[in-house]
């Protein structure tokens, strides 16, 4: 009906909003020289792992969105 289609698109919208938060959280972390001077390269690692799976994640929801229209 359309009332699940708004609120699915609402939810979807909401989501792509908390990941692109995440990302711009990672990026600016990822960028920071102080950080990338002191962190363990695995801890780096880590966070560009977070980071490439929450852009994917963004990507797949921007996705659906379009699909419902």
């Amino acid at each position: 009906s359309m009332v699940d289609l708004a609120a699915e698109r609402q939810r979807l919208t909401q989501e792509i909003a908390q990941a692109e938060t995440e990302i711009a959280r990672l990026e600016t972390r990822l960028a920071d020289q102080a950080f990338l001077g002191k962190a363990p390269a695995a801890v780096i690692e880590r966070e560009r792992g977070r980071l490439a799976e929450r852009q994917d994640r963004a990507a797949r929801l921007k996705q659906e969105l379009e699909r419902l229209g």
